[in-house]
């Protein structure tokens, strides 16, 4: 009986570790975005000129 629990203990890490991956590739994605964006931003300031 205490070997189903250890198991059950193991299948519920595994499950719940897989969500923070997918959050943390999530965030990664996001802040590399919003750097391309403000670099973007930056290049067409330079090219537009005073409006």
């Amino acid at each position: 009986m205490a070997h189903s629990n250890s198991t059950q203990f193991q299948q519920a890490f595994t499950i719940s570790f897989k969500p923070f991956l997918a959050i943390k590739d999530f965030f990664i994605l996001l802040a590399v975005s919003f750097s391309e964006a403000k670099v973007m931003e930056q290049k067409s300031r330079r090219t537009s000129g005073n409006w």
